[in-house]
């Protein structure tokens, strides 16, 4: 069994929404989640609209690359795009930061919306 935490992130007018329907599907292709907050963040860019973020812990027999296929194409149904993109309009982002105990998006992990949401999860599961 693999285990992974993901970052979550959205920032589109619907943005509320696109989290929640994001929570219900990782929920139902990944087991023993745990799940932050949901909390408000400001763009890492300074530029672009607040985001709402959460971090997930999960475990799955699937491999990486599997979900990381399916993220993206969760990620375009969901309607990002890479017009939205240059727009900085991001109806859902999910990425895996930690793999296996390993961070794989070390930029993404030392971020305050990804720490704040960890912090999270080390006090619920402690």
């Amino acid at each position: 069994m693999n285990k992974l935490i993901i970052s979550l992130g959205s920032n589109s007018s619907d943005r509320e929404r696109q989290m929640e329907c994001a929570v219900q599907h990782l929920t139902q292709i990944l087991s023993k989640t745990v799940m932050s907050d949901i909390y408000e963040s400001p763009a890492h860019n300074g530029v672009d609209a607040p985001y709402l973020n959460a971090v997930m812990l999960a475990s799955t027999t699937k491999s990486i690359e599997e979900i990381n296929a399916a993220f993206k194409q969760w990620e375009k149904e969901c309607g990002r795009t890479p017009e939205s993109k240059s727009q900085g309009v991001i109806p859902i982002d999910l990425d895996v930061v930690v793999w296996n105990g390993e961070v794989i998006r070390a930029t993404d992990y030392s971020r305050d919306y990804v720490s704040k949401g960890v912090a999270q999860l080390l006090h619920r599961l402690l």
